[in-house]
């Protein structure tokens, strides 16, 4: 076993790959949990983690179980929203008319109910998952910031013109960072 993929969800990538629940997708599908990986100690070389570190109860524990199931030389690339400014997510989701999610700011700011903002129990930085990473053992850490486009081409498949110029003239978004070991 090479690549497992946690918290894969209904697209998974790995040749192992790991959620709470089946989706009937992928050839190697294990339904389990990110805080108790099923898996020998040094049983791969890569993990893949996408959105999901910010669902977990504890990404320190899912840090440690990683380091244990590492070769190794192995490689965590985990991909996970940091971008917390309310402002520029809401101006986001507006242009890409993404209605529902634009409007949760009235209510973040008021507290008007609580919001469960896509099932984020984590508001992740950098410098936060660096302590993390260090104290479950990790030494080489590298972090990326992923950029995207204010108006997201992929959102509905196609290169409209409209787009294209409005996104040569805004500023690119930082709403997640990529961290490699």
């Amino acid at each position: 076993m090479e690549f497992l993929d946690v918290g894969c969800g209904d697209v998974p990538k790995g040749d192992v790959n790991l959620d709470l629940f089946y989706y009937g997708r992928g050839k190697t599908f294990v339904v389990g949990e990110a805080h108790h990986l099923p898996f020998k100690t040094e049983a791969f070389g890569t993990v893949y983690s996408k959105h999901s570190l910010e669902h977990l109860e504890s990404p320190f524990v899912f840090f440690r179980e990683v380091k244990r199931i590492f070769r190794q030389e192995g490689i965590l690339v985990c991909i996970y929203p940091t971008d917390t400014m309310l402002i520029k997510k809401t101006i986001h989701n507006l242009l890409n008319m993404r209605w529902s999610s634009a409007l949760k700011w009235k209510r973040k700011l008021t507290g008007a109910g609580k919001i469960n903002y896509g099932g984020h129990k984590w508001q992740l930085r950098d410098d936060g998952v660096l302590k993390l990473l260090k104290k479950a053992g990790f030494q080489k850490v590298e972090f990326e910031r992923i950029r995207f486009p204010t108006i997201r081409m992929d959102l509905d498949r196609s290169e409209k013109k409209w787009k294209v110029l409005i996104n040569t003239y805004l500023p690119k978004w930082q709403i997640e960072t990529q961290v490699y070991r």
